[in-house]
């Protein structure tokens, strides 16, 4: 037997990465102490206001067990070492930096004009271009798929008013 069922190999633990795997168990153990201090009548609509933060708590917690077992049996997998082409992995810098900055503003300056759906999409493109993606149209489309249901759920479940789906001139 061989690979990750291999139990022979001794693999040590790197605190670093473990270090960021407790973090993230601590900061779930926050939010579920948060979530657990609402009070159940806070008049939303369909969900109490504790259900997205205990969500967003389990979410978390599982994120980090899984960090720190990976930690702690020899490092993430599939992390690139500095002596490798590793800065190639990620394409951006400057040029990255810039375009997800350009669709902060553009989001700020727009989402009043174009609703929260078309502006939550084009930071989502713009996002996209930042990391490397050359096909906007599609990023535009898969930003607006991503950001309906968010939409929905913000204002049917939770009863929060967001920015119009669309404004009526479109």
């Amino acid at each position: 037997m061989s690979g990750c069922f291999d139990m022979t190999v001794m693999r040590k633990i790197v605190p670093p990465q473990l270090a960021i795997g407790l973090g993230l168990i601590a900061i779930s153990a926050v939010l579920a102490v948060g979530a657990w201090r609402f009070p159940p009548e806070m008049g939303f609509v369909i969900l109490a206001a504790y259900v997205y933060p205990y969500g967003l708590a389990i979410f978390v917690g599982v994120v980090g067990l899984l960090l720190s077992y990976h930690a702690c049996t020899g490092g993430f997998r599939e992390l690139a070492d500095h002596d490798d082409e590793s800065e190639k992995a990620l394409p951006g810098g400057k040029p990255g930096a810039a375009w997800v900055t350009a669709g902060l503003v553009g989001v700020a300056v727009l989402i009043n004009l174009i609703g929260f759906v078309l502006a939550a999409g084009l930071l989502f493109a713009c996002s996209a271009r930042g990391f490397g993606s050359c096909h906007p149209l599609r990023d535009l489309a898969i930003g607006i798929a991503l950001t309906l249901p968010i939409y929905w759920l913000f204002n049917a479940g939770l009863g929060v008013s967001l920015p119009h789906l669309f404004n009526a001139w479109i």
